[in-house]
């Protein structure tokens, strides 16, 4: 932001001549922001006046170039004296957009003559992806807990497998009698005999 000063006093920038005193050593002061936005702030006892208006004292006031601005009604503000930053600004902002033009123009008409056109191997490929390929990830996890089921009855069922075959061998091989349980059968084995015996001793 630059400040210009304006009042009699010789350290300001805009210096008004006037032998009555009724312009203030330091006046008024115009700010000017990078943007070309200006606003005048007075610090006068007898007053600033934009466009026939007085205004408040300390208080930022927006001017344009197109304002009459007076010191008192003694003198006016000539706007030769504060520098048009909109057109340094304009012409930056030009000359910059000129550059990039022929940066830009410059490269594509290197490219046309050099190699007819465009680059095939910086041309980019479209990339084509198998719809069936493609997962979600909730359904990339439905898979995984379908696959953690799985595998849960898999260990089950090869546990039921394995307990299968030793009952399978439990039973193919009958208990060994007991010395207790031996001795009925023989008692009655022992007992059908005489029967028989007794029976053909009769006859």
């Amino acid at each position: 932001m630059k400040v210009y000063s304006i009042g009699r006093e010789e350290g300001c920038d805009i210096v008004i001549d006037d032998n009555s005193d009724v312009i203030s050593r330091r006046h008024a002061v115009i700010n000017v922001t990078s943007s070309g936005k200006m606003t005048i702030v007075d610090y006068s006892h007898n007053g600033t006046y934009v466009n026939g208006i007085r205004i408040a004292s300390n208080v930022p006031v927006p001017i344009t170039r197109k304002d009459n601005v007076s010191f008192s009604h003694v003198a006016r503000l000539d706007w030769k004296l504060i520098p048009d930053t909109r057109g340094k600004i304009l012409r930056y902002g030009l000359s910059g957009l000129a550059a990039i033009v022929l940066i830009v123009g410059g490269i594509w008409g290197y490219n046309a003559l050099s190699g007819g056109g465009t680059n095939p191997s910086l041309d980019p490929t479209p990339i084509v992806a198998d719809s069936m390929d493609v997962k979600t990830d909730q359904e990339k996890a439905e898979e995984r807990d379908k696959q953690n089921q799985d595998s849960i009855k898999n260990n089950q069922k090869d546990s039921l497998e394995k307990a299968k075959p030793q009952k399978q061998e439990k039973s193919a091989h009958p208990k060994k009698e007991t010395a207790k349980e031996k001795k009925p059968a023989n008692k009655s084995s022992k007992t059908d005999e005489p029967k028989e015996e007794t029976k053909k001793r009769f006859r």
